[in-house]
């Protein structure tokens, strides 16, 4: 039996690379078991990826012929649902045509259900056409993300794993779906790997900080909360001794961490106070070691969050769907802790710097006696997919 990820996509957001990872750390399999659909293998090999999962990459001629078909096929198709599924039969149909009958697909991408329709539901119904087993895994989605062709999707994987109670108890609620077991994210069973730490340790005091154009509503900062972030900065700067470190945890086209951490750091640089780590050279785990040594830390990215979280650093969320209140309130974080960037108020986000700043001790101590139990309760998913 070998397990198959077709949206495994690839390290520039190192959370994708964090849930392979984790996974084959959960399940114990060989890599030859593990065979993951990989967009940048270069990238992916660099990162050490291809270490825990066998990566497949499309060949060149295949990814020539696909997009000359994609083409002429627009060019006479004018639906934009078509065009899509267009779109998924040339990227995916190689890749699931590799299984055979005992082999699984884990729809991987934790969140990827709390957008539109998208490659999730058409490689979940192409293998299911097939009367192969798929597990949607390491989920979150929240009612109002919920669509018709979501939830026949749902009802036809054969487990699902939610990564927090909320998506849980709302699948269970709403669409009256039995097959859901609950378990932390994959990533939280990683270790940090240590390497060389930036020079703004060896002073005081570090915040880390790792900022989104999701959850500033553009790259720039001329939302609220992008102000609230500027105006924090400032405080931090003027109020104490702490240093700030800014974190890109991803590198993806349209989605860069690094061009809004850019912005702050130029801004901010000549204070010497500033600082902005070289995420790229670094992979996931390395990543979660320069978190573990902050002093707190605010994250925009889930994953991001995970590293804070799983090395007990006390952390704001700066959350922008279910997954960041969900996997807080498992840990039984306070919900002071978590920012709403999507209906922000104004001041928010220093309350909860606040809050976090003066509860430091108590937070941290509830974190470390939560989370060693906490992450060994994931290693329960090995015998659950064995039993598949």
């Amino acid at each position: 039996m070998k397990i198959y990820f077709p949206i495994h996509l690839d390290g520039g957001n190192r959370g994708c690379e964090a849930i392979a990872k984790g996974t084959a750390v959960i399940l114990g399999k060989p890599r030859e078991d593990l065979v993951g659909l990989c967009s940048n293998l270069e990238l992916d090999k660099r990162l050490g990826t291809n270490k825990f999962v066998s990566l497949w990459q499309s060949p060149l001629w295949l990814k020539v012929c696909s997009k000359f078909y994609y083409k002429l096929k627009s060019f006479f198709m004018k639906d934009e649902s078509e065009l899509t599924q267009l779109y998924f039969e040339c990227h995916y149909n190689m890749f699931l045509s590799k299984m055979e009958s005992e082999d699984i697909l884990f729809s991987t991408g934790g969140d990827m259900l709390c957008y539109g329709n998208n490659e999730v539901i058409y490689t979940n119904e192409k293998v299911r056409a097939r009367g192969l087993k798929s597990v949607l895994w390491g989920c979150s989605i929240g009612k109002k993300d919920l669509t018709p062709e979501k939830i026949e999707t749902l009802k036809h994987f054969s487990l699902i794993y939610a990564r927090e109670s909320l998506t849980a108890t709302m699948l269970k609620q709403e669409l009256n779906l039995k097959n859901i077991v609950t378990f932390p994210d994959p990533a939280f069973v990683l270790e940090p790997e240590k390497v060389e730490l930036p020079d703004c340790f060896d002073i005081g005091e570090v915040v880390g900080v790792n900022l989104s154009n999701y959850v500033l509503g553009g790259f720039d900062f001329h939302s609220s909360l992008g102000k609230d972030v500027i105006a924090l900065i400032d405080a931090i700067i003027n109020l104490s001794n702490r240093h700030i470190l800014l974190i890109p945890h991803v590198m993806w086209n349209n989605q860069d961490d690094r061009i809004v951490s850019r912005i702050i750091y130029d801004k901010y640089k000549n204070t010497r106070r500033v600082h902005l780590l070289d995420s790229d050279s670094l992979n996931y785990c390395q990543l979660r070691y320069v978190i573990s040594k902050c002093f707190i830390f605010i994250g925009a990215r889930t994953h991001a969050m995970i590293s804070a979280y799983s090395t007990c650093v006390p952390s704001v969320a700066l959350g922008y769907s279910i997954k960041s209140v969900g996997i807080a309130t498992d840990l039984s974080m306070p919900v002071d802790t978590v920012v709403d960037s999507k209906q922000y108020h104004p001041g928010a986000l220093e309350k909860a710097y606040n809050y976090v700043e003066e509860n430091v001790t108590e937070i941290r101590r509830e974190l470390e006696m939560i989370i060693p139990e906490y992450k060994k309760s994931a290693y329960e998913l090995r015998e659950i997919i064995n039993r598949l």
